[in-house]
């Protein structure tokens, strides 16, 4: 009978045949991580919900106004005693404006679509430096493994040197250099070392947090087949153009606003009152 092989058994095997651990940080979790933290993004999304109510504020000269007024009063005289109430509903209603509250909306609008295309324009600046920052921490990490390894070997080669040197097959000189080159591998292991650490602040900077070990990083998407295509792919679909085509927008609805504002507007009313008086005819006794 075959057996079933859990997942965790085959990440072990995974993780033993490619050296990296089962918790290895992905790409995936370095994005994941730069969204969640980013303070940028929390800014620019109370930036959206500030334009948001702008539209709601518009929308609502659309809708009828209906203002109430409630009164109440005690009054004493010598013929009479007792509370009077009095309410009045008074509701009115644009009939005719000639566009101008739906233009009101319209420019309310296009702020909130151009806001929201800033927004992912920092969406897509946050992600780019989280990548960034993944793929710096991995080469500097490469780059430490290199020099160390360089360390290792160029201190073999100056045992070598100094056993051969012990025996009479070489000269001090021989000796000096390999010391030399064993002093310049350690400096660029050195070097290499504050690379690392330099980019693991600029990975918490952009993650919020300190990279453990990362994994191998995805094959790259597909390129545009020319520069035509890629250019065409820009002006279509970059938020900063998306952007500035809604102020655009926003400006020519301005425009017409103002046109409109010479035109009469017609408008409907009614008032209603009632007199809710407890006790008006109340005598004193």
């Amino acid at each position: 009978m075959v057996r079933r092989i859990s997942r965790t058994a085959i990440a072990a095997v995974i993780a033993a045949v490619t050296g990296l651990p089962l918790s290895a940080e992905t790409l995936a979790d370095a994005l994941v991580l730069a969204y969640r933290n980013s303070n940028l993004l929390e800014q620019n999304q109370a930036v959206l919900r500030a334009a948001d109510e702008d539209v709601a504020a518009a929308a609502a000269t659309l809708r009828p106004v209906v203002n109430y007024v409630l009164q109440s009063g005690y009054a004493k005289t010598a013929v009479c005693e007792g509370w009077a109430n009095d309410l009045s509903v008074n509701a009115s209603f644009t009939v005719v404006d000639f566009g101008r509250n739906r233009l009101s909306l319209d420019i309310a609008k296009e702020p909130v679509l151009s806001t929201r295309e800033a927004l992912v324009g920092v969406e897509q600046s946050v992600l780019l430096d989280a990548v960034q920052a993944f793929m710096d921490v991995r080469s500097s990490a490469e780059n430490v493994a290199i020099n160390d390894n360089s360390v290792r070997v160029i201190g073999e080669a100056l045992k070598a040197a100094q056993d051969r040197f012990d025996v009479g097959e070489v000269t001090r000189t021989d000796v000096a250099q390999a010391e030399a080159r064993l002093a310049a591998a350690r400096a660029g292991l050195a070097a290499a070392e504050g690379q690392l650490a330099v980019a693991r602040e600029a990975y918490k900077a952009a993650t919020g947090a300190y990279p453990g070990a990362l994994a191998a990083a995805p094959r790259p998407p597909a390129l545009p087949r020319s520069l035509d295509e890629a250019k065409a792919i820009a002006q279509r679909s970059h938020p900063s153009v998306r952007s500035a085509q809604h102020e655009v927008t926003a400006a020519e609805l301005r425009v017409a606003a103002a046109a409109a504002e010479r035109k009469p507007e017609v408008s409907i009313g009614a008032q209603v009152s009632s007199d809710l008086d407890n006790d008006p005819t109340g005598q004193v006794g």
